[in-house]
């Protein structure tokens, strides 16, 4: 058995040094330290270690998650991928994204509305549901966060955003630039048809 013998704050930031047997051991959280009951006189196993040293790589998880996620609205995939990029075990991951999910950090549902308002004004609705894909985001939450879209209003913006940009307007060049904006070409041609410069 390894018995505590000391524990201090450390200098910076929420956390504790923890002396075992006279010696630095480990840096735990205090929320670690109160989940294990962690104080002088307490012996400790190498399963108790263990123990800890996984809550603090999914506290360390949770913290990193947490500050990715108020800077912007991300996926769950984008979420994981994040994480696990930056060296987190797998179930510390999914642990961090289901504390995430409870308090409404981090979700398909809110990702995909977020991303149809951000960006359903420029992009047409076939780019952004290859991109919402690519971003790990199921099928019908794709589908449902569409039906916001106004793809009719969004291709007459793009095409009045084109034409101010452009002193020579070139249509095949226009309906290239929308098709890579994700446009279909009916409503390219249809939004075409309804805009002053060629009438």
């Amino acid at each position: 058995m390894n018995e505590i013998t000391q524990i201090t704050p450390q200098k910076k930031g929420d956390r504790l040094n923890v002396h075992i047997d006279g010696r630095f051991a480990f840096g735990v959280h205090y929320e670690t330290a109160v989940k294990f009951g962690l104080k002088a006189g307490r012996e400790l196993s190498p399963a108790d270690i263990e123990q800890i040293e996984e809550e603090e790589g999914n506290v360390f998880a949770f913290n990193r998650a947490l500050k990715y996620a108020v800077k912007k609205t991300v996926s769950v995939k984008q979420m994981s991928d994040y994480l696990v990029r930056n060296g987190y075990s797998l179930a510390a991951t999914q642990r961090a994204i289901d504390k995430l999910k409870e308090y409404g950090y981090v979700g398909d549902e809110s990702f995909a509305k977020a991303y149809v308002a951000t960006y359903g004004e420029a992009r047409g609705a076939r780019r952004i549901e290859l991109e919402l894909k690519k971003a790990g985001v199921p099928e019908q939450i794709i589908a449902d966060a569409l039906c916001e879209l106004d793809e009719s209003s969004a291709c007459a913006k793009c095409i009045d955003k084109y034409v101010r940009t452009h002193k020579d307007v070139d249509k095949k060049k226009l309906i290239s630039y929308l098709l890579y904006r994700g446009f279909e070409y009916d409503e390219i041609n249809e939004s075409i048809g309804r805009s002053e410069l060629w009438k």
